[in-house]
């Protein structure tokens, strides 16, 4: 159910950004989204960390916090900068992020904000050459997305941590709406491996697998 073209463009737009342990890196992706111009608010939602975090976006002004005292998985965070929003559009955007200008966002919110499509997401191209390979492979497998509020209202499928992603894609399918996949060129994330190390990254990684299947195995 893409939304008509009406030609009327929606203002109320916010960015939600899930961190967790991200204190050297979400500045960088926050302060783009700040001084964008594009969103109404600036959104973090630290989730459990046990560094920085919390310090760091708490001292920037134009960046609003939202706290969990546990770790509590990437879904629960957007759910948690969901539930702090009230704007009609949300722009979920990961903290670690490389090289993301703001015309790539401009280009993540233009289908959606223009009124062509209710979703968009973003995937890397000609950036570093795992991650763009990665996103290649799954191309629906990001966490660079634009999507109309309710949308997320009839969505229940927040428990599934790193699972989200495809959690939602699956959402969108049943509600018959197509999502604008939009190429972000050079923009690229730090892997795992490179913040936690060869084997707690690699680790990390495979929780994440873990989470995605766990999530369709539920669903199906």
């Amino acid at each position: 159910m893409p939304a008509a073209d009406t030609g009327t463009v929606v203002q109320s737009v916010d960015a939600v950004i899930p961190a967790y342990n991200e204190g050297p890196r979400v500045l960088a992706v926050a302060r783009i989204a700040r001084d964008s111009g594009l969103f109404g608010r600036v959104i973090v939602v630290d989730d459990g960390s046990s560094d920085d975090t919390a310090a760091v976006v708490t001292a920037e002004s134009g960046l609003e916090l939202v706290r969990h005292e546990r770790n509590r998985g990437k879904s629960q965070a957007m759910r948690s900068g969901f539930e702090a929003s009230q704007a009609e559009l949300l722009c979920y955007l990961d903290a670690d992020l490389l090289n993301v200008t703001a015309s790539h966002l401009a280009d993540l919110l233009e289908p959606v904000r223009s009124g062509r499509h209710s979703a968009s997401l973003a995937v890397f191209t000609g950036g570093r050459a795992l991650t763009s390979l990665a996103q290649r492979i799954s191309p629906l497998i990001s966490g660079q997305r634009c999507i109309r509020r309710e949308l997320l209202e009839s969505f229940t499928d927040w428990d599934s941590r790193f699972g989200v992603e495809s959690s939602l894609n699956d959402h969108l399918e049943k509600l018959g709406v197509e999502q604008c996949i939009v190429e972000w060129p050079g923009a690229a994330q730090v892997m795992k491996e490179e913040k936690r190390g060869c084997i707690a990254g690699f680790t990390a990684r495979l929780g994440m697998y873990r989470d995605i299947l766990a999530s369709r195995l539920r669903r199906h």
